[in-house]
């Protein structure tokens, strides 16, 4: 009895994503539902979060292009994040965008760019009420803006698909970068922990939340990077599946935390068969300075609110891990 993504009719998804190469697989995959009619993707939008501009839009127009989703929105959020992701995250973008393959990619890149918070709110404004998968990949500082405004469209929006959180693991804050960071929290939330506990007290969406507890368990290294180099060495030489493989052996391969973070949550849009059912849990986000972005669990912490939450913990069993991992390496959902 998985808890999966409504069958029919078919989806409607807006990514929100901020620019990682994960996030960037996130994209691979939600266009690959696209093209053979399992989801419709109705935009993404870009964070200036984990990544740097010009570079993030750069990547995602020639992925779009690339993957031949023009018919799909790109726009860019003019929401900013209180805790900034460190430089040496974000310059990760800069390094993939420089990928010498991404040359044979001819598309015309805009200087200028939609307005993603513009886009969300009037895409929420034209749509059906519950019609709306919200997956998100960064943190909720552009849905937490909109929805301030105007309230009212929350109920446009069906669930919220959150990669983020840490609830019986440690969080991934790097305190060799910074010692003063608390060992709770996870960048989604940290990046911006008071939208996240707006969203949580103040709307009504169900939220589908994969933290790093199914998150750790998917490591680059293994199967997901030994699938990537079979590909490349059985001639499956396709411009796309180079900037992959050099992005993940190159960018991430030297960075031994690195996980399969974001595709957790977009995988399970397309497989949700793989995945064991979730918890339902009573959270809240924490605020203050000591332990801010600490997803909490009920008794953990004091709070004026406690927010039911379905929480993804692990797949349904080994072999769905495997099969999950083998989605995200072929690009194929």
């Amino acid at each position: 009895n998985h808890v999966g993504p409504p069958t029919c009719p078919i989806q409607k998804v807006i990514y929100s994503q901020d620019g990682s190469v994960d996030d960037y697989m996130g994209t691979i995959l939600l266009a690959d539902m696209h093209k053979k009619g399992k989801i419709e993707f109705l935009g993404e939008i870009m964070l200036n979060g984990d990544s740097v501009l010009p570079y993030s839009m750069e990547i995602a127009y020639k992925l779009h292009d690339m993957m031949n989703i023009n018919d799909v929105p790109l726009s860019l959020s003019k929401a900013r994040m209180h805790n900034a992701f460190p430089y040496c995250y974000r310059k990760d973008t800069m390094r993939f965008a420089q990928i010498e393959e991404w040359q044979s990619c001819a598309c015309k890149v805009p200087s200028t760019h939609t307005d993603g918070d513009k886009w969300l709110r009037e895409t929420l404004q034209t749509a059906e009420d519950q019609s709306i998968t919200f997956v998100c990949t960064a943190s909720l500082s552009n849905l937490a803006d909109v929805l301030k405004r105007g309230p009212e469209l929350a109920r446009k929006i069906r669930s919220i698909v959150w990669m983020a959180g840490a609830i019986d693991v440690d969080g991934n804050l790097d305190r060799e970068i910074y010692d003063g960071w608390n060992d709770k929290a996870e960048w989604n939330v940290f990046a911006d922990s008071e939208s996240a506990s707006w969203v949580f007290e103040h709307t009504q969406i169900e939220i589908m939340l994969f933290p790093l507890d199914i998150a750790d368990k998917v490591p680059i290294q293994g199967q997901f990077m030994e699938e990537l180099r079979q590909q490349m060495e059985n001639g499956n030489t396709s411009v796309l599946n180079e900037i992959i493989y050099r992005a993940y052996a190159e960018i991430c391969m030297p960075q031994p935390y690195y996980r399969l973070w974001d595709t957790v949550a977009v995988g399970w849009i397309a497989m949700p068969e793989l995945y064991a059912p979730p918890k339902k849990m009573e959270l809240a986000i924490v605020t203050d300075a000591k332990s801010e972005g600490w997803t909490a669990k009920k008794g953990d912490v004091e709070s004026n609110y406690w927010r039911e939450v379905n929480v993804f913990f692990d797949f349904n069993s080994s072999s769905g891990q495997q099969k999950f991992i083998h989605m995200v390496a072929t690009h194929n959902a």
